[in-house]
């Protein structure tokens, strides 16, 4: 019990981390960058965009193993398993489109570069994305889990 609960708290944390990061970038950090000259903003971008990688694929591994732990833990038990499947791909669905815009942005190829150049609009989607994980994720609490 102790491991699922620390598994619960890491899964959240990591989440809050990583959505509450994009949430920053989009409402704040992007609308700000017009102050800077060009130069500096690039700068500053890159430096930003780096410094939170570390957290943000930190946190995607967090969510990532502390998930397929709590599904083993959970899923056995639950009393509407088709229900939950289906909450459980909506919250996947918003998982892999956040997954892949962020996997797409920081790679640094040459045919990315007009989707790079627009992140405050791929910085929406993930936050849309987001969303859609915290949807999935409050609709599965609401299936019935039998006791264990």
């Amino acid at each position: 019990m102790n491991l699922l609960l620390l598994c619960r708290v890491l899964h959240i944390a990591a989440t809050c981390t990583s959505l509450g990061g994009l949430f920053y970038a989009r409402m704040v950090l992007w609308p700000t960058l017009d102050v800077l000259p060009g130069v500096e903003r690039e700068l500053f971008l890159t430096s930003a965009i780096r410094r939170f990688a570390y957290i943000k694929w930190s946190g995607v591994t967090v969510v990532a193993v502390t998930g397929v732990i709590q599904w083993f833990w959970t899923y056995p038990y639950v009393l509407d398993q088709r229900t939950y499947l289906v909450y459980f791909g909506i919250k996947m669905v918003g998982a892999f489109g956040l997954f892949c815009i962020t996997f797409l942005l920081a790679l640094p190829a040459e045919r990315l570069q007009g989707m790079q150049t627009h992140r405050a609009l791929w910085s929406g989607l993930n936050i849309a994305c987001g969303l859609t994980i915290l949807i999935g994720a409050a609709l599965m609490r609401t299936v019935g889990k039998a006791s264990h």
